[in-house]
Order: C-alpha cells, then structure tokens, then sequence
C-alpha cells in the first residue's frame, strides 16, 4: 500500500497533469480492450401520446344536417377557415378524371358555381367545368422562369368577379374568371407559399420570408408587417385567418400575430412551445394548417405536434393537446377531429381539449404515409394521403368503414361540393367522386 507521504509527493502540481492524462490513457486502452458486445435490440425512446386514446369507445355527436354547397371561394373555408358539413351521397364511386398541365406544388383548388381554379407547378392558371373539362389556361410564370418547376405551391381566391392567384414565383395576379386575362400584377422579393384571405373587401397574404401584405383589389398595397421566420422545407402553407376587424397571420416560426386590419397594428402575439413538441419526432414549428376561428377562439395546430386553443381577444391559452397536423382540423358537433402527424385520426373535445378517440389510419407502413384531412360530407368523415388512398369514417365511433385506392399520393384533403368529394394527387390528376 503506497503511504500519504509518498502520494502527497505524487500529487504535487507538477506531477498532477501526468498523472491525470496516464489515468485517461489507462481508461482509453481498458476500453478498447473490452470488446464485449450489447445484447439486444435497439428501442425507440419516442413514445406516441395518442396510442393510450386507441382504445378509447366512441361517443355519440350531433353533426347537423349537410348542406349544398355551391361553392369554396376560399381555401379551407376562409376567412374563418370553419368548415361547413356538405351534402354527399357517399357511395364513393369515380365520376371523372382529368389533369392539369404541369405536376408538382400545385395550389388547392376553390370551387364556384361554375368552374374548379387550381394552379399549377408551373403557375399555369387552369379553368375547368364541373365536368372536368378545360375551359382557360393562363400562364402566370415570368419570362424566363417558365421552364421551372415552382418550390412553392402558392394559392387562389376569388371574390365576385375577380379571381386572385398568389404564385410561388413571387407574384399577385389578379385575374377575369370567366375568361383568364390579367387585370393586373404584383411583383414581390419573395414567392408564396400559401393562399391568401379576403376579408373587409382586402387581400391578405403571407410571402415565404413571412412578410405579411394587406392589399386593395386594384393591387395597391396598404400596409406590410415583418413576422418571426425560420427554414422551413414545408412547400405548401397555410392562409391567414380573419374575423370582423382583425387578421391572424401565422407566421413560419410558429408565431400567431392578432393585428387591426385597418392599419396591421399588432394586438397580442402567440407560439407554439419549443420545448413541448407533443408526437413530433422533428423540430419544425411550422403551422400545419389554418388557424380556425370559432366561438371566440383561435385554434391553431403546428406540424410538430402541438394543438392550441387560443382566446382570440387576448390571446392567452384556453388549452393545449400533444397532437400535430399538416392539414387545418375540422370542428363540428362540439368535437374538433384532426389527422395527427403520426398517422392517426383524433376527435378531441372543442369545450376542454380533451382527447376523445385516436384511430390509426391505413395498416401497413403507415409512418412513411401522410394523411390530410378530414373532410365532413354526408354525416361521415373523409380524409386523403400519399398512400393512393380515400378513406371514410364513422365520426361517432372513428372506425373505418370503406377505402378507394386511386393509386396516387394525394396532395390535399379531400374538398366537398356540388354533392361530390374532388381529389388534388401529385401527378397532377383532378379526380372527382360521386
């Protein structure tokens, strides 16, 4: 045994860097020494908070009886982004088929009396009938740049006889619908991911550097407010919200600015917390959907995994659920159903944020699928995904009662109208169901 005095003369300062780096080496090399492997299988530490709601019984809603509808002049319903329920007969068989000129980013559709407007990945403006015919086409892309697929998937709108294209090449177009020609065009530093929204006969629009614009429908622009940003490879984004006299611009950042539509003065700001990411497996704050106004709340989901129910005059947190999406939720009934980032479709109280049922969606390789929707036609839920697939539940019970496969990733949420679903895939096919 080595005596104090014979270690305290070890331990002198100028022995004691020697020491301490001949102990590292020791450690080093008795690890290296040590081959013995760990036994097992690698385990996931990610856990799905909605798994523990899978067994959960349904519980019975009142849905209200379907409507007509005539017409989807906004995306996602705008300015509230509140969807209605429609009427549909849901025997799910294929009415037609039809393509756009150029596949990849295309916008979501609106939908009027008459015509179904979509964008292209080229920003080609299409017309089509309700029978799936081409009526116009206009090319929106400027020169020079027409060859080249847009990043961005840009949006439409459309307010009596004006039609308006946001394009992923940086422009505000303002359009005839009923003959295509451009009545005037705005150039910005930025494209556009999203659609826009009319409310107070004004535009309001987010570029993809989340600079918010407040335009009049001649093209003069009003007023423009800076958001949070950050990266974000989402393509496709969402549209601000508007209710009497304030917008709600959901900025990449995951911010949500409540600002006076008259002059863009911000009234109360809110976020999705960074630290809680609900069933996320990534990092991305960005809005999975639209903001939904409703009943005096602002109810905002992200893509990472986080669902918000806001007070929409001051912007405090009314409640809050583990649950992301990339498509806006759907509230009916007193229930708010939402297609979760992980593949499965939840119903959720409106009232508590209470998480009612989660249902898994498809069987086999759900986790390299995604999932939009759900759609409310016909006293069932619909909800689309990259798996070539339309599916319907049973919105009491959340069970699947049938699927179409029409074997190509869909790009949105199924739309519903004139008593049919129509379905926006990848390759640029229009298909409508009757």
């Amino acid at each position: 045994m080595i005596s104090f005095r014979i270690l305290a003369n070890l331990l002198t300062r100028k022995n004691f860097p020697k020491i301490i780096l001949m102990g590292f080496f020791c450690l080093t090399a008795t690890g290296c020494l040590n081959d013995n492997k760990i036994v097992g299988e690698r385990q996931e530490i990610y856990v799905d908070p909605l798994a523990r709601y899978l067994s959960n019984k349904g519980k019975n809603i009142n849905l209200g009886k379907p409507r007509v509808i005539s017409s989807i002049t906004q995306v996602d319903n705008g300015p509230t982004h509140h969807f209605i329920h429609s009427s549909f007969n849901g025997l799910l068989s294929k009415a037609w088929e039809t393509s756009v000129l150029k596949s990849g980013n295309l916008s979501a559709p609106i939908i009027t009396e008459k015509n179904i407007f979509i964008l292209d990945g080229k920003a080609n403006m299409i017309a089509f009938d309700l029978s799936g015919n081409r009526v116009w086409v206009t090319g929106l892309a400027p020169k020079g740049e027409g060859r080249q697929i847009s990043q961005y998937s840009g949006g439409l709108a459309i307010y009596k006889n004006k039609l308006f294209a946001l394009t992923g090449y940086g422009d505000i177009v303002s359009l005839n619908p009923s003959k295509g020609s451009i009545l005037w065009r705005r150039k910005f530093d930025s494209p556009f991911r999203g659609p826009p929204v009319i409310n107070n006969k004004r535009l309001y629009s987010i570029s993809s550097n989340d600079m918010a614009i407040a335009m009049n429908f001649e093209g003069d622009i009003l007023w423009t407010l800076e958001g949070a940003t950050r990266p974000t490879v989402i393509g496709k984004g969402v549209a601000p919200a508007s209710s009497k006299n304030r917008i709600f611009f959901p900025f990449s950042a995951g911010v949500l600015k409540a600002v006076r539509f008259s002059n863009g003065a911000e009234v109360w700001s809110q976020s999705f917390d960074d630290a809680n990411k609900g069933e996320a497996q990534s990092v991305i704050g960005d809005f999975g959907g639209s903001p939904i106004i409703k009943s005096g709340k602002i109810f905002m989901t992200s893509v990472s995994g986080q669902l918000l129910a806001i007070n929409s005059s001051n912007g405090r947190i009314v409640w809050d659920a583990p649950v992301g999406s990339q498509s806006t939720p759907l509230i009916a009934g007193g229930s708010l159903f939402i297609v979760s980032s992980s593949g499965k479709l939840v119903r959720i109280s409106e009232k508590t944020g209470k998480i009612i049922w989660s249902r898994s969606i498809g069987k086999k390789d759900k986790n390299q699928y995604k999932y939009f929707g759900p759609t409310l036609a016909g006293n069932y839920i619909w909800v689309t995904g990259t798996d070539g697939r339309l599916r319907k539940f049973d919105p009491v019970s959340g069970e699947q009662i049938v699927e179409y496969n029409f074997r190509n990733p869909a790009l949105y949420r199924p739309f519903a109208a004139h008593n049919k679903l129509f379905v926006i895939t990848r390759s640029g096919k229009l298909i409508a169901f009757n």
